[in-house]
């Protein structure tokens, strides 16, 4: 009965989980009020408080901070390779928003060679994923807003699913929003920057350079950054010379 109860319990508030902010971009939405709209984003702004010293964390979540501060920046993505994405990509919204959890991983070697990734079962040491990441980031163009699961829950559930399938419209065009999905997406994108996903269905919520992880040599003076542009992506090698990191080549390696 007891563990019954506990998964009620459990049921209710993952039910209603982000309910307050999904009514809140409906009535927006309903209105076309895009100052509704701006009180909403003002609201998750005001809860997204960045964690300004680095004090409190672990010596690898200090590295993997450091390391994430100096490579995100949306308004310089010519940095980190080219893509179809550029600098223009962001200009014009007001808000950028931020990836909530950063994974790492560290492995057993000096250097992070080829042969580490072949190997990474019997090399991996530990891995880490960083949650409620709240990077000091701050741009002159737009404010940071950090992606907590209950705005990720609401805007999910604000967009749906309706897509066009993959290949609609030309054999190489990528799935796109259709329907009351593309209609909400404009309404959201006239202050943020969402993408609907390649392969149909589900949004790119965070505002890219997206990490999917963060690699490690085990004296950690080496790191590998995996990351996402849009539809294509790579990774970005790190060194950390004394005491400070620094990116030494970034590069696109693959694309949907």
């Amino acid at each position: 009965m007891k563990n019954i109860l506990v998964v009620f319990l459990v049921l209710i508030v993952s039910t209603c989980f982000g309910q307050k902010e999904l009514k809140k971009l409906k009535k927006a939405y309903e209105a076309k009020s895009q100052s509704q709209l701006e009180s909403f984003l003002q609201q998750w702004q005001s809860e997204s408080t960045p964690l300004t010293s680095l004090d409190s964390l672990s010596d690898l979540q200090k590295d993997a901070y450091l390391i994430y501060m100096d490579f995100y920046n949306p308004y310089n993505l010519n940095r980190v390779g080219e893509a179809e994405m550029d600098d223009s990509s962001y200009v014009g919204i007001d808000y950028v928003i931020i990836q909530n959890s950063i994974p790492t991983t560290t492995y057993k070697a000096d250097t992070l060679d080829a042969s580490v990734f072949k190997n990474k079962d019997s090399l991996k040491l530990s891995s880490e994923k960083i949650k409620n990441f709240r990077p000091d980031i701050q741009f002159e163009q737009a404010k940071a807003l950090y992606l907590f699961p209950k705005y990720s829950k609401a805007i999910n559930k604000f967009l749906g699913s309706k897509s066009y399938p993959l290949g609609f419209g030309g054999i190489m065009s990528p799935s796109s929003a259709r329907g009351e999905s593309a209609e909400r997406l404009k309404f959201l994108n006239e202050r943020v920057r969402i993408l609907h996903g390649h392969w149909g269905g589900y949004w790119h919520i965070e505002t890219h350079p997206f990490i999917y992880g963060i690699d490690f040599n085990q004296s950690r003076t080496e790191a590998i950054v995996s990351f996402r542009l849009g539809y294509e992506g790579g990774v970005a090698f790190y060194e950390k010379n004394n005491g400070k990191w620094e990116l030494t080549v970034s590069r696109i390696k693959w694309i949907e």
